[in-house]
C-alpha cells in the first residue's frame, strides 16, 4: 500500500479566519444583494419601455 500525501490547510484556514470577519462577509453580501436588486429593477424597467415602444409603433398609440 502506497502512502498518501496529506495537505495541511490549517495555516491557510487560520490566516483566512484571522483576516476576514463576519461583519465584512455580511457587508459584502448586502452590497451584492443591493446591486443585484438594482440591476433586476432596471431590467424590468427596460423591458417595460421596450414593450411600450414596440406596441406604440405597431398600434400607433402609447399605453403605459
Amino acid at each position: 500500500m502506497e502512502p498518501t500525501n496529506v495537505v495541511d490547510f490549517s495555516a491557510f484556514i487560520e490566516a483566512l479566519t484571522g483576516s476576514i470577519t463576519t461583519a465584512e462577509v455580511l457587508t459584502v453580501l448586502a452590497s451584492v444583494v443591493g446591486v443585484g436588486m438594482g440591476f433586476f429593477l432596471m431590467w424590468l424597467g427596460v423591458r417595460k419601455c421596450i414593450r411600450a415602444f414596440t406596441s406604440a409603433v405597431a398600434a400607433g398609440r402609447i399605453r403605459l
